[in-house]
């Protein structure tokens, strides 16, 4: 994805962490924003406000060219707007990040809002009307990372998620040095990402998907040990055959291998899934 789009706090918060790359050119939308790029909706006191107050946003999305990552924190009243701004930037690819919060912080109309939005975008991707949208648990990155101070949670948590997108977006844009991939069937919009670790044969999703129908995974080496480690291919061939999947080797300039991963789904994930 070329341009990142934030929707409310969440959404910006974790927009602020994918500047910190210069590939990508980031927007952002909230209430009480200013500055380049920002783009401020007036304060609603419900979802259904925020959805009859979008305005016409053709100046704020006209230098917008590539495709879009539009990010939407779930429960937040301000998600209501989404579908509103997602019909003015239909003529992109538009794919969706949709973040679940920890479902007990929220209140009872942060908890409807939150399942109504999350069912209704999965529907969008399935029928195309986006490209995909990628499924993230809060609970699920808690797990992940541990113990967080207070401070430091959304921080820590919008690093896990920034990077690993990051790495696989730069991954699809570079010529692996070994591939061996079957495209995903065109009703696989639905997706997670997650962690691989090679050396323990352990792996965690970001989102709890169930009924995976594709998964690739993406190896980054280091091109000493893609020289010298005469073990290493068959681990890779191993793991792709017994989870059908397909995968890329690239190589790094980092110390050691790393390795993310991508599973998609056709089918609509229930709101019971997540953590």
């Amino acid at each position: 994805m070329d341009v990142i789009i934030g929707l409310g706090g969440a959404g910006c918060r974790i927009a602020d962490e994918f500047a910190k790359y210069p590939q990508y050119e980031i927007y952002k939308i909230d209430t009480g924003l200013q500055g380049e790029n920002c783009y401020s909706l007036p304060s609603c006191k419900s979802p259904e406000e925020y959805e009859q107050s979008v305005p016409d946003m053709s100046s704020f999305f006209k230098d917008i060219d590539g495709d879009i990552l539009f990010i939407i924190g779930g429960g937040g009243k301000i998600s209501g707007a989404s579908l509103q701004i997602m019909k003015q930037l239909s003529k992109h690819n538009l794919h969706v990040l949709y973040v679940k919060p920890y479902i007990k912080s929220l209140t009872k109309t942060g908890m409807l809002q939150d399942r109504a939005a999350f069912s209704i975008l999965q529907e969008y991707a399935r029928s195309g009307l986006l490209k995909k949208i990628f499924l993230i648990d809060n609970t699920v990155l808690e797990k992940i990372i541990g113990d967080i101070p207070i401070l430091e949670y959304n921080k820590k948590l919008n690093e896990l998620i920034v990077n690993a997108f990051h790495y696989i977006n730069v991954f699809n844009h570079t010529q692996p040095v070994l591939e061996n991939v079957e495209p995903p069937k065109e009703v696989e919009r639905i997706c997670t990402i997650g962690i691989y670790d090679l050396k323990n044969n352990n792996e965690t999703t970001f989102f709890n998907i169930e009924n995976v129908g594709y998964k690739c995974y993406y190896y980054a080496i280091p091109e000493q040990i893609l020289k010298s480690d005469g073990k290493l291919f068959k681990l890779i061939k191993d793991k792709a055959a017994e989870q059908q999947s397909s995968y890329r080797i690239y190589t790094t300039k980092h110390e050691d291998y790393f390795s993310y991963f991508v599973a998609q789904t056709n089918f609509i994930q229930s709101i019971d899934t997540a953590s």
